[in-house]
């Protein structure tokens, strides 16, 4: 009698388990069908990286920011092992109107628009012809605009210097904000604040990132079809008013490598990217990231 027991009891654990793993089975089959499109595992691969200050002082570097030097040999790497880079508007132009993209694509992107840029990057781009989009804060550019005080370890870039860039072959020009950069107004970043209206917040991101829409086209000649997160902050109604706003392709904070899909331009509005820490070399850095592609 114990023996029926105990048969019955392992009859139903059995069952109870076997249940579990229905479950977990069901679960990864739903979770690999609902995962974001730059997931899709269809399509070439692209990976963005994501900088921002480069200096030569020792004592600034940190998670964002890299000695000139480690800038060069990441360009050096990327060119020894077959990349090539792109701009986000010569994904859009592949997306939508089918031009040719390199066989490795690449996308180096650096937000915020520091004075370092211009010093360091920007030669390194112009000598190994590569490409870079920069994406600026408007607040930060029109100050360093109109004062005389410029240091590179701190000064961000002038709307002479952006007109320049913007007017190479090497630089694009994306948004990063006006002056929603920032984690101490009661918003972080793009995100909508507690208890703000859908109207209040939609009037708030569209005072000011098309205010920086407007400023770059009133000082390069051309509209940025490419925004960027501040901090990879933002809502569930950010991405949707920012189609509003005509925006083609938004870089987020998410580190992975997307996956391009003619079939669903969706993608191009979570482009994730990888920051570029110090701290790493070259190597180690982008074997991790581009160990598959």
């Amino acid at each position: 009698f114990k023996g029926v027991k105990i048969l019955k009891k392992i009859k139903i654990l059995v069952i109870f388990l076997i249940l579990i793993l229905c479950l977990i089975i069901s679960f990864k089959y739903l979770y690999n069908n609902t995962s974001p499109v730059f997931n899709n595992t269809n399509g070439k691969k692209l990976p963005i990286i994501m900088y921002h200050h480069i200096t030569e002082k020792q004592d600034r570097l940190n998670k964002f920011a890299i000695t000139p030097k480690q800038f060069e040999a990441d360009l050096i790497y990327l060119k020894e092992n077959g990349f090539e880079t792109i701009t986000t508007n010569d994904l859009i132009a592949y997306v939508y109107n089918d031009i040719p993209l390199p066989e490795k694509p690449i996308i180096i992107t650096f937000d915020d628009g520091q004075e370092s840029f211009y010093k360091y990057a920007y030669p390194l781009l112009k000598k190994y012809n590569m490409k870079a989009v920069l994406a600026i804060v408007g607040e930060y550019t029109s100050t360093y605009s109109e004062i005389e005080d410029h240091n590179v370890d701190y000064s961000y870039l002038t709307w002479k210097q952006i007109n320049e860039l913007a007017n190479s072959s090497l630089v694009e020009i994306a948004n990063h904000t006006y002056n929603l950069h920032s984690i101490d107004k009661g918003r972080n970043g793009c995100s909508k604040k507690q208890g703000e209206s859908l109207e209040e917040y939609k009037s708030i991101l569209e005072n000011d990132i098309l205010r920086l829409q407007d400023e770059i086209l009133m000082y390069t000649g051309y509209k940025a079809s490419t925004f960027a997160y501040p901090f990879g902050k933002f809502s569930k109604e950010t991405k949707d008013i920012l189609k509003e706003f005509k925006f083609s392709a938004i870089l987020t904070c998410a580190e992975v490598i997307n996956i391009i899909d003619k079939s669903n331009p969706e993608f191009l509005y979570n482009l994730g990217r990888f920051n570029r820490p110090n701290g790493i070399n070259t190597k180690d850095f982008f074997d991790k990231i581009l160990k598959d592609i």
